[in-house]
C-alpha cells in the first residue's frame, strides 16, 4: 500500500458494522449475504429499537483473537442511540474511540449519554476542529433552524479526551482510517447552500461543511469499506479520497448518509449515481439523509448492490 501523508491502512480480514440509529426501522427486512437482522426477544414489542433523524453506527475488529470496537456518530437526541443499545442488547462497554463524522446535532446529539454504556475512563473523541462552531440553516422561506454545537467542556466531563484533527488519522492497530477534511474535487458536489458557521464571532456563509468526515476499512481480497455520516463534502468526492488515501481501487462496500434528500439535491442525483456505478462497489447502503429518489435510482441501475438499511442490522464484511 502507498504512503500519503505517513498513513498505511492495513488490512482486516473481517469487520462488522452496527447500526445504532438511522432515519428507519423495518423489523421484516430478510437477512442477505452480509445484512443480518436483529433478532426479536419474545417480547419484543415492549423495548423495540426505535428510529429518529439521526446516525450512529458501531465498528467491531477481530484482532489477534480481541474484539475492538468503535463507535461513529451518536445520533441526535440524547437518548435514542442509549435506549437501541439497551433493545438490541449491544454490548459498548469496551468502546475504545468515538469518531464524530461531523458537528452536527444529528449525528453529536447523543454522545453525553451514550459516553455511560463505556467503561474506559478516558475515550478519545476524534473530530475536526470545524465540529465545535455554532451552526444554523436558512430555509428558502426565512425560517432559521439552529444546529447546537457540542459541548467541549461537557464532553471532557463525560469522560472524552478531545482529539481534533483536520488531517487523515488512524486508529485500533491501524485498521480504522479517518479520512479527516475531504478535498472537494469534482463540479457537482458543492455542498450545502444556505448553510452557515460562526467564525470569528460572527455567521458566516459555511456551504462546505469541512469538518465532514468518513471511516475507512480495508477488508483483505475485497477492498474498502467506506462509512459516512451525512456525506456533505459529497459521496463521489469521498470515494475518490479513500482511494487516494489506500491505494486500493476496489470499494466493497459504501454505507452511511448521502445528503441527497430534498429538493436542492435532486439535480444531482444523476450524476452521482453515474459516479458510483463507475466505482463498481459491491454494495451500497444508503442511510439516514440520502433520500428516498437516490435509493431508488441506485436501485434501477445497480439493484444487486442496494441494501436497506434499518436500525439494529448488523453488516458483516
Amino acid at each position: 500500500m502507498r504512503i500519503i501523508a505517513d498513513v498505511i491502512l492495513r488490512e482486516t480480514d473481517r469487520v462488522e458494522v452496527t447500526c445504532l440509529v438511522d432515519n428507519q426501522v423495518d423489523l421484516l427486512l430478510a437477512n442477505t449475504q452480509v445484512a443480518h437482522r436483529p433478532s426479536m426477544r419474545e417480547s419484543w414489542y415492549e423495548r423495540p429499537p426505535i428510529a429518529e433523524h439521526g446516525f450512529s453506527v458501531s465498528v467491531t475488529l477481530e484482532i489477534s483473537g480481541t474484539k475492538r470496537r468503535i463507535l461513529f456518530d451518536s445520533g441526535q437526541s440524547p437518548w435514542t442511540a442509549n435506549y437501541n443499545v439497551d433493545a438490541l442488547d449491544f454490548d459498548l462497554s469496551y468502546c475504545e474511540a468515538v469518531i464524530l463524522s461531523h458537528g452536527h446535532v444529528d449525528h453529536a446529539g447523543g454522545l453525553l449519554m451514550i459516553r455511560k454504556k463505556m467503561t474506559a475512563q478516558s475515550i478519545p473523541l476524534i473530530a475536526h476542529e470545524h465540529a465545535f462552531r455554532s451552526r444554523l440553516f436558512k430555509f428558502p422561506d426565512g425560517k432559521i433552524l439552529n444546529l447546537p454545537t457540542p459541548n467541549k467542556p461537557l464532553l471532557v466531563q463525560a469522560g472524552y479526551q478531545i482529539v481534533e484533527k483536520n488531517h487523515p488519522s488512524l486508529w485500533i492497530d491501524d485498521r480504522i482510517l479517518v479520512t479527516g477534511e475531504i478535498p472537494r474535487t469534482n463540479n457537482f458536489e458543492n455542498g450545502l447552500p444556505d448553510h452557515y458557521s460562526e467564525k470569528d464571532g460572527k455567521m458566516e456563509s459555511d456551504p462546505l461543511i469541512k469538518d465532514d468526515q468518513a471511516i475507512i476499512l480495508n477488508i483483505k481480497d475485497k477492498g474498502l469499506v467506506i462509512v459516512t455520516g451525512c456525506g456533505h463534502a459529497g459521496i463521489v468526492n469521498t470515494l475518490n479520497y479513500a482511494k487516494k488515501l489506500t491505494d486500493e481501487d476496489r470499494i466493497y462496500a459504501v454505507m452511511g448518509g448521502m445528503h441527497l434528500t430534498g429538493g436542492i439535491f435532486e439535480q444531482i442525483i444523476p450524476k452521482t449515481v453515474d459516479e458510483l456505478e463507475k466505482h463498481k462497489p459491491k454494495f451500497i447502503i444508503p442511510c439516514h439523509c440520502s433520500g428516498l429518489k437516490v435509493t431508488n435510482e441506485i436501485a434501477k441501475r445497480m439493484p444487486t448492490a442496494l441494501i436497506q438499511n434499518s436500525v439494529g442490522t448488523n453488516y458483516v464484511f
